[in-house]
């Protein structure tokens, strides 16, 4: 009876994880929710684990790089981070961060929509958008560098659109658009 027991608690605690959003690239604070460690990505995923000093408590699972201590990346590929770090060092694909509850969604859609909207919107001028799948990560560098001549969209735009662009990629992490 008693493994029944833990066995369903296990189960509850399970299905009640939530994956969240990071909103917007901002800061990311130490998990006791007190202290600036460095910057987190927009459309990060993480599974809310706690809260800690009024903020959210998420879990981030990514890839390492040898020799890079200060960054955990979001794609095998090692070409887009989620977290860079400031304060500390990465030792496990797995860290733990607070972030303030505006900052995260549940819905990943609505993470990447005003960057969404800024591609459609800049990208459309003179031609159908393609849809980001429709490239892996280092297409859209090169297509992205060749028409940004044309859009002339500001450097913080050009920011935004690329990494929209990359995260939603054939090979990026986004999974909103499927």
């Amino acid at each position: 009876m008693k493994k029944i027991s833990l066995i369903l608690v296990f189960l509850a605690c399970s299905l009640s994880a939530q994956t969240l959003y990071v909103m917007d690239n901002t800061n990311v604070y130490s998990k006791d929710g007190k202290t600036i460690i460095g910057t987190i990505a927009r459309g990060t995923p993480g599974e809310q684990v706690g809260e800690a000093d009024g903020k959210i408590v998420i879990k981030v699972k990514g890839y390492l790089k040898d020799g890079d201590k200060h960054t955990l990346y979001g794609t095998k590929n090692l070409e887009l981070p989620f977290i860079k770090l400031k304060v500390g060092e990465v030792d496990s694909d797995t860290l733990e961060v607070a972030l303030p509850k505006k900052e995260l969604n549940p819905d990943q859609a609505e993470a990447w929509a005003d960057a969404e909207f800024l591609y459609y919107d800049t990208c459309s001028m003179c031609h159908s958008a393609h849809a980001p799948k429709e490239h892996n990560m280092m297409e859209w560098d090169g297509l992205f560098t060749t028409m940004r001549a044309f859009a002339m969209p500001t450097d913080e735009e050009a920011d935004i659109i690329i990494q929209y662009l990359k995260a939603h990629a054939t090979d990026g992490y986004a999974t909103d658009d499927e």
